[in-house]
């Protein structure tokens, strides 16, 4: 029953079933950066297109900057609707521009490992978002790149749950 109750706190899902940490500190959540219209763009999204490995069809990732430094990850984004572009269908997370090095923690909860955060570094060249995910024990060092995809007035409705 303890079990039960300590799992129960850490996470919760919304209403998509995507889980939101209860308890997880960013550590760029606060980052004041005048000029940060100048290096992201928020009325954009960048896309990976990917293929699965068992039938090769494929899908969509994606990453939509907000203003207050906020940032979802969409997984397997399907582009044809307006509701796609709902963050709370992304995993959350936050961003920083205030140092040298531009970074981002994005918030996941794994069965095994529990709630636990992202660390990647990020550049925008051109229309090129350049993400490089750092090495942790829940995840790879891994590098992609994801392309700028405008978005419409009313792609733009939507504002972060977190």
């Amino acid at each position: 029953m303890l079990l039960i109750i300590c799992l129960t706190n850490c996470a919760s899902r919304n209403e998509y079933g995507i889980v939101r940490p209860n308890k997880i500190k960013f550590s760029n959540k606060n980052c004041i950066d005048e000029r940060v219209f100048e290096k992201v763009d928020t009325s954009v999204i960048y896309l990976s297109e990917l293929k699965t490995y068992d039938n090769g069809k494929p899908f969509f990732n994606g990453y939509k900057f907000y203003a207050d430094n906020k940032v979802a990850f969409f997984i397997n984004i399907k582009i044809d609707s307006t509701n796609a572009l709902n963050p709370k269908k992304a995993q959350m997370g936050f961003y920083s521009t205030c140092s040298e090095v531009n970074n981002i923690q994005i918030a996941y909860y794994h069965v095994q490992s529990g709630t636990f955060k992202s660390k990647e570094e990020f550049e925008i060249i051109n229309d090129t978002l350049i993400i490089n995910t750092l090495k942790s024990p829940q995840t790879i060092f891994r590098i992609e790149k994801y392309y700028k995809r405008k978005l419409e007035l009313n792609e733009l409705i939507y504002k972060p749950d977190w």
